[in-house]
């Protein structure tokens, strides 16, 4: 019945801070079941909203690389169609920035998160002195690097997205920000490497909604970033 050559899940976060509706998930509800290059090789595209707090990243990530995928209960809204059981193609997780463009991540990192999360809890604790936290043993041990690289050509990506007749407004980054979008993406990279399917992974970082652009303008952004890197 569901018949794609590609199946893409999107994430966004729930509200933090001063939004009470997160932009990243205002873009990312409204490309839920829809399909894009449909007179090609179709894409179809799922949403996932993952609350703004670190348990439910760990409690969320490993399951969506699983294939197929697996995922609590209490996170599966907007979710309502089959899951792919060869699980998905490719993952991307969004999140807001500053104003600006959207911003591609390079890498994530491991270790060095402080701030508490939406639920004012603080990040998973590493060692037992209490100074780091971040990722680590037994999950996360030694085999995961510091900073692990998606496999995808970021300024290739780029550079593609930004030459053209319809140029998007997006750029390259190395600095997730040591908070959740950190987090999750370090965390999904995490997950890819160990299930071995090859999941292709990125995070992507929008501005707040008005700052350069508006939500229509990053759905159609996160669409474009969706074919090209496929």
């Amino acid at each position: 019945m569901y018949d794609y050559h590609r199946r893409v899940l999107v994430t966004g976060f729930g509200p933090f801070g001063t939004f009470k509706e997160n932009p990243s998930w205002l873009a990312v509800k409204t490309l839920h079941d829809t399909i894009l290059n449909p007179k090609q090789k179709s894409i179809h595209v799922t949403s996932l909203n993952i609350p703004t707090v670190y348990s439910a990243v760990l409690d969320t990530v490993p399951g969506l690389h699983s294939a197929p995928p697996v995922l609590p209960e209490k996170y599966t809204s907007p979710i309502s169609l089959p899951l792919p059981d060869e699980g998905f193609d490719l993952i991307i997780h969004v999140g807001v920035a500053g104003p600006g463009n959207l911003h591609v991540e390079r890498l994530a990192h491991k270790t060095g998160y402080a701030l508490p999360d939406y639920d004012k809890q603080p990040p998973p604790l590493v060692n037992t002195k209490g100074t780091l936290r971040g990722f680590g043993g037994p999950r996360y041990g030694a085999e995961f690097a510091d900073e692990i690289f998606t496999s995808i050509d970021v300024d290739k990506l780029v550079r593609e997205l930004t030459t053209g007749p319809k140029p998007v407004s997006v750029q390259t980054s190395d600095d997730a920000g040591r908070y959740l979008c950190d987090f999750i993406y370090y965390c999904s990279l995490a997950e890819s490497q160990r299930e071995g399917r090859g999941c292709p992974v990125l995070f992507v970082h929008c501005p707040p909604v008005g700052n350069m652009l508006s939500t229509e303008e990053v759905a159609e952004g996160l669409k474009r970033i969706i074919i090209a890197s496929l």
